[in-house]
């Protein structure tokens, strides 16, 4: 084409017209502002939710129940360590 022609003149008024879409940057920035806010609604909402029942005692059974499967663990490790290589 030659030069000055309708092609040229659209690709110079684009480059001299501001740009409506955001920079990479720019997009960048409001994601992680998205993302934070996102992250302490989240937050937020999970202590409210949740906060008392954390601050519970764990029961007495479920403390038993624990101890007797982490006792049982042990005493499978040790059995298979104690079985020699076939």
């Amino acid at each position: 084409m030659p030069a000055g022609s309708k092609r040229d003149k659209e690709t110079q008024a684009e480059a001299e017209e501001p740009s409506r879409k955001p920079s990479r940057r720019a997009a960048a920035e409001w994601l992680r502002a998205e993302e934070d806010a996102f992250g302490l609604w989240l937050r937020q909402s999970l202590h409210e939710a949740f906060d008392a029942a954390i601050a519970e005692p764990i029961p007495e059974d479920i403390l038993r129940l624990i101890e007797e499967d982490r006792a049982e663990r042990e005493r499978l490790r040790g059995s298979r360590k104690a079985e020699p290589d076939k």
